[in-house]
């Protein structure tokens, strides 16, 4: 039997909830927790493999297993929302999130901390899910724009508070528990969220839906796996055969997933994704924005970070404080984005596609310009030009995407939303990465010949003979070259302990020639990782253009509610007497 009070409020009849506006300020603190946890763990990593005597597979995993996690989790909890109770879901993922992190921040080893990443990365989707279920059946159409404006500037906030907060939790080594504290933050803000949830959010759930589509879980869960475990494995492995064979096999499986709901929505009604979703333009439109927007983000941030704390050498805080002005302005422009989209449609979009395009391209003449010498503060603007960028997009897309979802299907429309974010964001961390790695390799050498006109003057200085020298730089691009092939290894390559043979330094100049090779070293690995990282990111613009051409696709407008329409043969009908719109739908299931 139904709850009668949540079919008449998915039927569209009744006032808006009173209290929407405080249920989405409380879900948005637990969807902050989320969103700032996928990138928190990361400048915390070298602080984890020292206190945990984690290897760099593991490593790899403590941020893998959350991600993970969540990808394979979205489809499947949003629908359970739609049929369980979204309020009740959402409380569920608060609790599960909340436990997760307190068994983080007690684990005593790499196996305990994956294991709780696993457990957080599901009470995040539930939480995410959830959240964007709630905000598309308690506000009325002419609201939305601004509460997933809110959204949209929150994405922007928790980009940069993630690297931030961890840099600055990190360093403040709070009573001693070191890397601790950036999973036990999320406690006490997490209870705070599930009172707020408990008290201002109604009630919701479809009542179309009457059981969960246990074969549906099945194959998507196993399409999906196939799909994003070589793409998160395959490039630590080396891209093995298995991780293509993997990859392919997720075609056919998916092919059978969507016949198989087909088939069940026909019969009972109760199929995990509905098919009928697809038949909106909006829908797959932007879901191909959704993904070439999160690969571009994935994609870009992946090789930056490496190349601000491994090529620059800055702290994990500074490299943190690096991304401020890129979050900064696409929490200006995402927190008006979606309601300028009411007027302007899909053109805001387009813009935001041409914005980030400037951004990076002026990115790419920054590192190229400035080089090994290059500062936070030379950086700002294009990251200022590129946030702004996004903020013009991260908002609308998403009003568009779940505009003409219609309610009793919520939770599987941002299920599947979400799940596209997280295969463009894996899909372009795998991309860019086999790129930004090879051509790193390729840069090596010609990073370490930038540093040698240097070097041979110091070694001059110190009386170090000519042929002696040519050694010396010939060892010194043998180093380069298969540190570059051996970019994670714990242990430098043996051509690099023996760049200076005996003999070859004048007695008393050892400390002086030292410091020389030292100081060059520096200077070649940050021109080795500027310019791969600038070569990688012109194929970053060449996926912005796709975007570009991809937002063409989308409606001119995000659609309306049908009685605004004034269509015919819709779920709601306009009055002749001007009054509001009469429900048909879900008339027959009345309790």
């Amino acid at each position: 039997m139904t709850h009668a009070a949540d079919e008449t409020y998915l039927a569209g009849e009744g006032e808006p909830d009173p209290q929407r506006w405080r249920a989405a300020a409380v879900i948005l603190v637990a969807i902050a927790l989320d969103l700032i946890d996928t990138t928190i763990v990361n400048v915390a990593l070298p602080v984890l493999q020292t206190d945990l005597g984690a290897g760099k597979a593991a490593l790899q995993w403590v941020a893998a297993a959350y991600t993970l996690t969540f990808a394979l989790s979205l489809i499947t909890v949003g629908r359970v929302g739609d049929m369980l109770g979204r309020k009740r879901m959402i409380s569920i993922g608060i609790v599960v999130f909340v436990a997760a992190s307190l068994l983080c921040g007690a684990a005593q080893s790499t196996e305990m901390l994956i294991a709780s990443r696993v457990l957080q990365g599901l009470g995040g989707a539930i939480v995410m899910t959830q959240g964007l279920s709630v905000f598309q059946v308690s506000f009325p159409p002419k609201e939305r724009a601004a509460v997933f404006g809110m959204f949209g500037a929150l994405s922007g906030v928790a980009a940069m508070l993630g690297p931030v907060l961890g840099g600055v939790l990190v360093n403040a080594d709070l009573f001693g528990w070191s890397w601790r504290p950036i999973f036990l933050v999320n406690v006490p803000v997490g209870l705070f969220a599930l009172i707020g949830v408990n008290l201002y959010v109604r009630e919701s759930r479809s009542p179309n839906v009457k059981h969960l589509d246990l074969v549906g879980v099945a194959l998507v869960t196993l399409a999906l796996l196939s799909l994003l475990y070589p793409l998160v494995q395959g490039e630590q492995d080396g891209w093995p055969t298995w991780s293509f064979v993997a990859m392919g096999c997720s075609v056919p499986l998916f092919v059978i997933f969507g016949l198989y709901e087909r088939r069940k929505a026909s019969r009972d009604g109760s199929a995990l994704v509905e098919p009928s979703l697809f038949k909106e333009r909006s829908f797959v439109a932007g879901l191909l924005v959704m993904l070439s927007f999160f690969a571009i983000i994935s994609g870009l941030f992946f090789p930056f970070t490496l190349y601000l704390q491994v090529g620059l050498g800055f702290s994990p805080l500074a490299a943190g404080l690096a991304t401020v002005p890129f979050s900064f302005g696409a929490m200006i422009t995402s927190s008006f984005s979606a309601v300028l989209a009411i007027k302007m449609g899909r053109k805001v979009l387009s813009i935001g596609m041409v914005i980030m395009g400037v951004g990076m391209v002026a990115l790419i003449w920054t590192i190229d310009h400035f080089g090994s010498a290059t500062g936070g503060w030379d950086l700002a603007p294009a990251l200022a030009v590129l946030g702004l960028g996004l903020g013009f997009v991260i908002s609308p897309v998403v009003d568009i995407v779940l505009g003409g979802v219609p309610v009793e299907h919520a939770g599987s429309g941002s299920g599947v939303l979400s799940t596209a974010d997280q295969l463009g964001a894996a899909a372009g961390v795998a991309v860019i990465g086999v790129l930004f790695f090879n051509l790193l390799a390729g840069q090596a050498v010609p990073g370490a010949n930038t540093a040698l006109p240097d070097l041979r003057k110091e070694l001059t200085a110190a009386g170090v003979a000519a042929p002696a020298q040519d050694t010396i730089a010939a060892n010194f691009r043998a180093c380069a070259k298969e540190s570059g092939k051996n970019e994670d290894a714990g242990a430098p390559p043996a051509v690099c302990r023996r760049i200076a043979p005996a003999g070859a330094v004048p007695a008393g100049q050892e400390q002086r020639v030292g410091k020389a090779l030292a100081k060059a070293s520096d200077k070649a690995r940050k021109e080795g990782y500027a310019k791969a990282t600038s070569h990688v990111l012109w194929y970053e613009v060449g996926v912005i253009g796709l975007g570009f051409l991809l937002t063409f696709m989308l409606p001119k407008y995000a659609r309306k509610p049908e009685w605004e329409q004034g269509e015919e043969g819709g779920e709601e009908t306009p009055q002749s007497d001007g009054s509001d719109p009469a429900p048909r739908a879900h008339t027959a299931d009345r309790a």
